[in-house]
């Protein structure tokens, strides 16, 4: 790893607010900006602060600490992001999608909390509402299932985790079926970003599954990212104006 990189999602948090707590690490735009106009930017502070806030709901309502696996039934998106950077700075692992049993499914899909229940009886679930400043799902929230939306500004905006992951704690569970460690998880992303410049500003719509080669890159390289669903639907003027230094499209 690089001189300076960070070991542990908290420590890379810790090094984008030391480097500049206003500069803006997180850009997102929606699926149908041209029609919306939906931005969402987060500066160092305010994606710390949620980071904090999700993981402190994680540890404080479910539990969830090294061993635990939180499925992640998500989009493209920056909450997304904000969830999978929780789940790891509890010491948990991520695992995506909603088909395997789980210690916790997040899901922005009502039908997918209900239907995981027949698999696992015990799963704990939240429901995530993607809409720009929404104060609650948005929808019937199924019975036992947390809305997400309407708590989480209770939860503290620091945090410390009650355990730390061991080197061979998983931290995410790999397309190809394999997992990444936490000690690897950063280590990888170093090695994916290697080419980038520091402070990349990287314009990007990977999904999910790519986070470790895209906005984890970016941020080992105490970078910034726009993201977006798909490329294709953002205006010309609009990628220009973002001013990126590096494109990573999703293949």
């Amino acid at each position: 790893m690089p001189p300076g990189s960070s070991r542990s999602i908290p420590a890379l948090l810790r090094r984008l607010m030391d480097d500049d707590p206003t500069a803006p690490r997180l850009t997102f735009y929606g699926e149908h900006y041209v029609r919306t106009g939906e931005r969402v930017e987060l500066s160092a502070r305010v994606l710390s602060t949620w980071v904090a806030k999700t993981a402190n709901l994680l540890e404080e309502e479910f539990e969830v600490g090294p061993g635990s696996v939180v499925a992640l039934d998500l989009p493209t998106h920056w909450r997304t992001l904000v969830f999978q950077l929780a789940v790891w700075s509890t010491g948990a692992v991520v695992r995506l999608g909603a088909g395997r049993p789980a210690d916790v499914l997040v899901s922005a899909d009502a039908d997918t909390l209900v239907q995981a229940v027949a698999r696992n009886a015990s799963v704990e679930r939240i429901a995530v509402s993607l809409a720009p400043l929404a104060t609650n799902f948005g929808a019937p929230v199924p019975d036992g299932v947390l809305d997400y939306s309407r708590v989480i500004t209770g939860y503290g905006d620091t945090y410390s985790p009650l355990l730390e992951p061991g080197p061979e704690d998983p931290a995410l569970e790999t397309a190809d079926g394999g997992t990444l460690t936490h000690p690897a998880l950063l280590a990888r992303a170093a090695e994916a970003g290697d080419g980038w410049p520091l402070g990349v500003r990287l314009l990007t719509d990977v999904g999910p599954a790519d986070v470790v080669a895209g906005p984890l890159a970016a941020w080992a390289r105490t970078g910034s990212l726009v993201v977006t669903p798909d490329l294709g639907t953002l205006p010309e003027t609009v990628t220009a104006a973002e001013l990126s230094t590096v494109t990573l499209a999703r293949s």
